[in-house]
């Protein structure tokens, strides 16, 4: 490796966060997320990231690169500094995170619409990495880009307290979401996502900077979101030039994964959620097949097809009211690596598959999803097992599955070190 690429602390991601439950396939899936990561951690002109299809692409995502901060802070704690260091370099005028960085041309794209989720995700990841390893270099190094990200956020704030997004055009640029790569679609205006991942982002800026000024701001819109976009039995997808959507999508997940929605909403969310038209023996759909709108395969399976890392979120979020529920959710996903399937189910033996055809169970994407193996890292430790970082320190308030009486953890890495923790059941 010439020497001036920036080289790692050497870690034996074998021997890191080992986890040992007595679910023998989230066992071994969790080892194989470790190596998913290992392989797709890659070192550009630019510096390092993760591209969104390493197979093809040299580009780099704000929200994935959100998403992988969560994953890699257990196994590869350099790697999240440095991948968000490439989107706080390249931070817009205005404070708004891009959508991709092509990191050999340095081709900077935002798709043309004031407000994505790349910035609350880029708010997101720095605010986990400081709550596991409270870095003062490192804040005081993300600190002036996060009141940047945070004030862009608070004065795309409207009156009735949301943000609303403006089209440009259709798919990519007219589609605030994640899932924004569906062809001749629009999903502008008030999105339920894109405002509980900001409300989120708000609260994580204000115990980043202390300053009361987001707080307020995420209060705002929590309180918008639950007075303007709840339908009285799960939230709209959107309301566009004056028309609610109120279509079931999985999308509702958000406002239970950020802590907007109460217990009653999380209920009735969760409920409609779990019914049988969301599911596959894959995981869970985008949209049910009851739907009008469903297919199987249309927009890269984001109308109906199953995606493993919106299983892994309704698996975090379903984990509080049943846990059972929720391991079997976490199955799903971790079945189709740790066993050898039909060559014509298009997976390979050990990788994390970006998303599968709602009927068939057919992947229909890449072998091995870059954000999946995080994703799945992050729903199993901070989703099934509870643990949270309070200035650098763990804490667990693990939800059992029935069967469960212990789980073990060793190699953890956090602000003072590695440990081992012992969960048991009382």
């Amino acid at each position: 490796i010439p020497h001036m690429i920036p080289q790692p602390r050497p870690t034996a991601l074998r021997n890191t966060c080992v986890l040992e439950t007595p679910d023998a396939a989230l066992n071994a899936a969790f080892q194989y997320a470790k190596d998913n990561l290992a392989r797709c951690m890659r070192w550009y002109t630019l510096g390092w990231g993760m591209s969104n299809a390493p197979h093809m692409y040299t580009i780099v995502v704000g929200r994935d690169t959100g998403w992988m901060s969560m994953g890699t802070d257990y196994i590869a704690p350099w790697f999240a500094p440095e991948a968000l260091k490439v989107f706080r370099d390249r931070q817009k005028p205005n404070g708004q995170i891009l959508e991709y960085i092509d990191m050999e041309t340095d081709e900077r794209v935002d798709y043309g619409l004031n407000i994505a989720d790349n910035t609350p995700y880029y708010i997101w990841g720095v605010w986990h990495h400081w709550q596991q390893y409270q870095d003062r270099a490192f804040l005081d190094a993300f600190l002036p880009s996060t009141r940047a990200a945070g004030d862009y956020l608070l004065r795309e704030i409207h009156d009735n307290g949301l943000l609303c997004s403006i089209p440009v055009g259709d798919d990519r640029f007219g589609i605030t979401s994640w899932r924004n790569i569906i062809p001749d679609t629009v999903l502008a205006g008030e999105v339920t996502e894109i405002n509980a991942l900001t409300a989120q982002a708000l609260r994580q800026a204000a115990q980043l900077t202390g300053e009361a000024r987001y707080a307020d701001g995420a209060q705002h819109i929590a309180q918008a979101i639950n007075r303007e976009l709840w339908t009285g039995e799960n939230y709209a997808l959107n309301r566009f030039e004056g028309r609610l959507d109120a279509s079931i999508t999985g999308d509702n997940l958000f406002p239970l994964l950020t802590g907007i929605a109460d217990a009653t909403q999380r209920k009735k969310v969760l409920a409609r959620l779990s019914e049988p038209d969301f599911w596959t023996p894959r995981g869970m759909r985008t949209v049910p097949n009851t739907s009008p709108i469903y297919h199987p395969s249309r927009g890269f399976g984001l109308v109906g097809g199953s995606w493993p890392n919106l299983t892994l979120w309704y698996a975090a979020a379903v984990a509080q009211d049943d846990p059972d529920r929720a391991l079997a959710a976490l199955d799903m996903v971790a079945q189709p690596v740790v066993q050898a399937s039909n060559p014509a189910a298009n997976v390979v033996h050990g990788e994390f598959p970006e998303f599968f055809d709602g009927d068939t169970g057919v992947n229909g994407g890449m072998h091995l999803s870059p954000w999946v193996a995080p994703t799945f890292i992050w729903a199993v430790l901070e989703g099934l097992l509870g643990l949270t970082w309070q200035d650098g320190v763990a804490h667990f308030d693990p939800h059992w599955p029935s069967d469960w009486t212990e789980v073990r953890l060793r190699n953890v890495p956090s602000r003072d070190g590695s440990a081992d923790f012992v969960l048991r059941r009382e």
